[in-house]
């Protein structure tokens, strides 16, 4: 008799079981899977509104790099034109610097040429007034020696001499 009531209870049984399952089908559609789809929805949007937010800041990075990269290339373009200024001043300074010196030469020359020029107008000077002294002297020896002719020759030969070797 076991037998019999497990057979008949088979169809019993498995009606209620697929009525149980039917009944849990149910609630899990009517009561689990909306807030379970709203939470996904939410989800969903949320990884959207991220995607966008990463596109939008990968769009404005580059945007950025890009905007970075023209006042890099800006401030190259400006820094090679004040290499190029630098340059043009520096060969600028060093010709008027040549130009200032070889002006500053020339006036030095000169200036010495005419120190040397007044030296030797002196020193001139001071050869013909010690020539003039001399003679002076050697005149004054003959007059005073009242020598001969020949004694009178020879005090003169003297003093040429004498003036020739302090001119030299």
């Amino acid at each position: 008799m076991g037998t019999v009531l497990a057979s008949a209870n088979f169809g019993e049984s498995y009606i209620l079981e697929i009525v149980g399952l039917v009944v849990v089908v149910v609630f899990i559609v009517r009561k689990i899977v909306p807030p379970l789809r709203r939470a996904m929805d939410r989800q969903l949007e949320t990884v959207r509104a991220q995607l966008a937010a990463g596109d939008e800041a990968r769009e404005a990075t580059a945007r950025l790099v890009a905007d970075r990269e023209r006042e890099l290339e800006d401030a190259r373009a400006e820094a090679a034109h004040l290499v190029e200024q630098a340059r043009r001043s520096a060969v600028q300074v060093v010709e008027d610097g040549r130009r200032r010196g070889e002006d500053e030469k020339q006036r030095l020359v000169a200036r010495a040429a005419a120190e040397v020029d007044l030296a030797r107008a002196r020193a001139r000077e001071a050869v013909t007034s010690r020539i003039a002294a001399l003679v002076v002297e050697a005149a004054e020896s003959v007059v005073a020696a009242e020598l001969d002719e020949s004694m009178h020759h020879l005090l003169i030969v003297e003093a040429i001499v004498a003036a020739e070797a302090e001119a030299v």
